[in-house]
This record gives structure tokens, C-alpha cells and sequence, in this order.
């Protein structure tokens, strides 16, 4: 089973046909990354702070629908988050979040237990809460714990307006390299923490800091992946866009999905892996996140989706 920490927010979606109104849809990074490993056959369990009212329990419903355990994700009456999506003209989202001192921070110390309960093979962690307290320590503690034991996979998936100062977010997350079995990043996420840096540049420095492998998409461009054996690419096929919302998440879920089936679910394993077979994986990641930028938000598909492609 794989453990996903992070957020869980209910998205608010622009329905142009209907002027100024919005329809609302369960979401989140780490939440979508959950959903997105039950669609591909792998068992999840959904860590974050979720929230007694209303929109805590319907994203419960919503986990529940999907078949993601979520017990050990800790109950609190801090309210949720809330983002509005605005779709840009190039299918690309624009954020507004809303909440302050969200549910999804309030995983304290202690929260979640260590050793971890039997049955958890892997442990990924992604989105705002690494970078705001309380979570942020949990968290941290939880991936250097789970590093010396576990596979161990992370994206920041970077939301400047949540995550404070940059430069000081940016050393939190590169001191957590050296525990990671995986690290995923989007050349977006790039451009906030490295402005001005090539991917392969920051693939390196990553590599550099005690990452194992480092996996990079570039949007249209395909994907990347670098470990010891060397540089994988991989192009994307075209796809029409309806918005990019939750390709990233897609792409994430899909990786780990395809890692795990391969027998690659192992730092050691995957960091000596060819680039020929590395290509495959990222071939596959890409067409789920191809296919979700077909749909209408954070929607992963199945593995007879990504097949029928």
C-alpha cells in the first residue's frame, strides 16, 4: 500500500456558459495522486488534515467512493480549503486559495505513527503542507524516518501564494533529497524554485543532494528521468486540451503505479535501471496525464484508459 500525504481541498471550477458560477469538485494534489493509484490497481491511504464540516466530509465520500483508506488521516474542526480555478486560454489553471489555517496543515507530531502500520510498502509525500506548520515538520520527520526503511517519493508541487518565503521553502525541500527514492517535479514547479535553471540542471543538483531518482516533466515536451544509469526521455503524443488540471498528479500516480508493477518499487533498484527500461514508465505516466488534460479537472484515468491509448 502506498501512504499519500498532503492536501485535500475542494476545487471551485468556472462554468463559462453559465457567466460567473462555479461547479465544485473534490481535489488536491496528493488527494488526486491517491485516487489516481486505486484507478491503476495499487491500494492508498490518503494522509492529511480533514475537516468535520461540510467539505470535509464530502471529500471522505469522495475517498470512500474510490476505495482510499483514510483512518490514519487526522479529524479537525479547522475548516477546508477552498480554491477557485480560473482555465487560462492555453487550458493551463489559475489558483485562488481560500482558508486560512486550513485542515490540511493540522497534522501534528505525532500524528502519524512510526514504525507505520503493516501492510504500508511506499510513502509519498506532496503539495502545500510540506512547507506550513504543523505539517511541515511531520512530515519531514515522516519522510527521513520512512527514507532508511521504505520507498520513499516526493513532489512539491509548488503553490507560491501557500508556501511563504521561496528561497527558504526551496532549502526545506532540498534537505529532504538525500531520503527520497523518487523525486518528481514539473518545470513549473521549476521556474518558482530555480528561475532561470534548465530541468536537467536542477535534475542534477537534485541527484547531487542524495536523491535517487529524479523524474521531471516539461509539459508538452515529455518527460525526463535521470539516476545512476544515466538520462531517459521521453515525448509526449498531442492530445486537444480542455485544461491541464491534475495532469501532474495523473503523471505522479501513474509513475508510482507503473514503478510498483515493474518491480522497481526499491531506491536502489530503480536508481540502476537502464534508461530503456526507465522509458516505458515515463511513456505510460505521460499518456495518463495526456489523457486527463482531455477532461474536465483532476480526473485520472484507469489502466484500460491509458491501454485503449
Amino acid at each position: 500500500m502506498f501512504l499519500v500525504c498532503g492536501e485535500a481541498v475542494i476545487d471551485f471550477f468556472q462554468d463559462a456558459a453559465r457567466g460567473f458560477a462555479f461547479d465544485a469538485q473534490p481535489a488536491g494534489s496528493p488527494f488526486n495522486v491517491a485516487i489516481g493509484l486505486q484507478r491503476l490497481g495499487e491500494r492508498a491511504s490518503l494522509v492529511t488534515g480533514l475537516s468535520t464540516d461540510a467539505f470535509g466530509r464530502r471529500l471522505i465520500e469522495a475517498l470512500e467512493a474510490e476505495g482510499v483508506e483514510w483512518r490514519l488521516a487526522p479529524r479537525t474542526e479547522r475548516p477546508t480549503i477552498l480554491s477557485f480555478v480560473l482555465v487560462k486560454p492555453d487550458g493551463g489553471p489559475e489558483y485562488a486559495f481560500y482558508g486560512e489555517n486550513g485542515a490540511d496543515t493540522a497534522v501534528p507530531s505525532g500524528a502519524i505513527g512510526w514504525p507505520l502500520p503493516s501492510g504500508i510498502g511506499a510513502v509519498h509525500v506532496g503539495g502545500f503542507p510540506m512547507a506550513v506548520e504543523p505539517s511541515k515538520s511531520s512530515y519531514a520527520t515522516l519522510i527521513r524516518q520512512a527514507g532508511e526503511a521504505l520507498f520513499v517519493s516526493l513532489d512539491p508541487n509548488v503553490r507560491p501564494s501557500l508556501v511563504g518565503d521561496i528561497g527558504q521553502y526551496r532549502t526545506h525541500f532540498e534537505g529532504l533529497c538525500a531520503s527520497t527514492s523518487l523525486m518528481k517535479a514539473s518545470s513549473e514547479d521549476l521556474s518558482f524554485l530555480y528561475p532561470g535553471a534548465g530541468i536537467e540542471e536542477v535534475a542534477r543538483l537534485w541527484r547531487s543532494l542524495g536523491a535517487g531518482t529524479v523524474v521531471l516533466t516539461d509539459g508538452p515536451k515529455g518527460s525526463l528521468a535521470l539516476n545512476d544509469a544515466g538520462i531517459a526521455r521521453v515525448a509526449t503524443s498531442p492530445v486537444t486540451v480542455v485544461d491541464t488540471v491534475g495532469a501532474g498528479d495523473s503523471f505522479m500516480s501513474a509513475l508510482l503505479a507503473e514503478v510498483s508493477r515493474r518491480g522497481l518499487r526499491d531506491r536502489a533498484r530503480l536508481a540502476a535501471a537502464e534508461p530503456s527500461a526507465i522509458e516505458p514508465i515515463l511513456a505510460f505516466a505521460n499518456t495518463a496525464a495526456g489523457i486527463t488534460c482531455t477532461r474536465r479537472g483532476a480526473n485520472p484515468p484507469t489502466r484500460a484508459d491509458i491501454a485503449a491509448r
